[in-house]
């Protein structure tokens, strides 16, 4: 325009602006035809722009065009390029923190195997020890006992064959008793073999202490069977436990006439249980069906009402081969 104040489309300057009377506008355009931006050129006197004006800017703008086309482009392959760098940076830390944390379990996993492999030898050792003393105490149980017994009979059978006053009486004595202390120490041997995964202290050793007082004080044989021990029963359940047991064998040692008597004792997961059991003359349906209720019958009475106390069952039968049962079942 060589005077923008005839163009019909002129509406003024901004406040502020340098009076414009000359103009010249060239938009900047890519190859594409997209519109980047323009150079705008005034002058304030009018006529000031020829053709060879308007070509030498357009010439610029081309060459301007490009440059900012070629500037937007690598701008946007650098925006993308640190993007995608962002974005492998990322995944490489959360594949750092990954291995990290399977290196951890790792070495953790191989702390429990090394634990485990341990773990087992130690189980292994205690099996083949357990195995070793059972195969000892089967040994002495065998061959052992047995023989002491047959060194017993045959004391009493040569007694026998002597004359009253026979110089040979004391020593065949001395034989017989001998020969029965073998017997209950080999006994001891054979439950210590047998019991060395229980607890030192505990109902299980103090029943066997009650079985001992009972072969020694008397001419009862007595023993003792673990049928099974998972854990160790409350102190209270141990005591009561103890205390029927006890009462059990003072009724067999002083009423059963039993020559036999085997106390029994099992804690599984849920119960512990104790069976006395022996081979003497039992007692009568009668006594049976109401000793819960005759005072004459303390013993029995106080047994039961321990048992029940503990929310626990207890039961006085006859065996079917003679004798009397005495069985006490504890919820653990």
């Amino acid at each position: 325009m060589d005077d923008v104040l005839k163009d019909p489309r002129y509406v003024g300057i901004p406040k502020g602006h340098i009076s414009v009377r000359s103009f010249l506008g060239v938009q900047l355009r890519t190859r594409e035809g997209t519109i980047l931006g323009a150079f705008l050129i005034g002058d304030t006197r009018p006529g000031r722009f020829t053709n060879r004006h308007f070509e030498l800017i357009e010439a610029l703008g081309a060459q301007a065009a490009v440059a900012i086309h070629n500037a937007q482009l690598i701008a946007r392959e650098r925006r993308a390029m640190e993007a995608y760098a962002a974005h492998l940076e990322s995944e490489v830390r959360e594949r750092t923190a990954e291995l990290e944390r399977q290196n951890q379990e790792l070495s953790t996993f191989a702390t429990h195997l090394q634990q485990l492999h341990h773990e087992l030898t130690e189980v292994q050792k205690r099996q083949m020890l357990g195995e070793e003393r059972k195969r000892i105490a089967q040994e002495l149980h065998d061959r052992v006992q047995q023989t002491l017994f047959t060194i017993g009979l045959k004391a009493d059978w040569v007694k026998e064959q002597l004359e009253p006053g026979s110089p040979l009486l004391n020593a065949l004595r001395s034989m017989k008793q001998l020969a029965s202390l073998g017997t209950a120490q080999v006994r001891d041997a054979i439950f210590a073999l047998s019991s060395a995964e229980l607890p030192e202290e505990g109902l299980v050793k103090m029943l066997y202490s009650q079985i001992r007082d009972v072969r020694e004080a008397t001419s009862i044989e007595a023993d003792l069977v673990v049928a099974e021990w998972m854990l160790a029963p409350s102190a209270c359940i141990e005591k009561t436990l103890l205390t029927v047991a006890q009462e059990a064998l003072t009724n067999v040692r002083r009423h059963a006439c039993a020559t036999i008597v085997i106390v029994t004792v099992q804690v599984t997961g849920e119960y512990a249980i104790l069976v006395v059991q022996d081979n003497g003359i039992g007692l009568p349906v009668q006594v049976l069906q109401s000793y819960d209720k005759d005072a004459m019958h303390l013993g029995l009475r106080g047994m039961r009402h321990r048992i029940e106390a503990l929310g626990g069952l207890f039961s006085l039968v006859n065996g079917e081969e003679g004798g009397l049962i005495v069985k006490a079942v504890i919820p653990l």
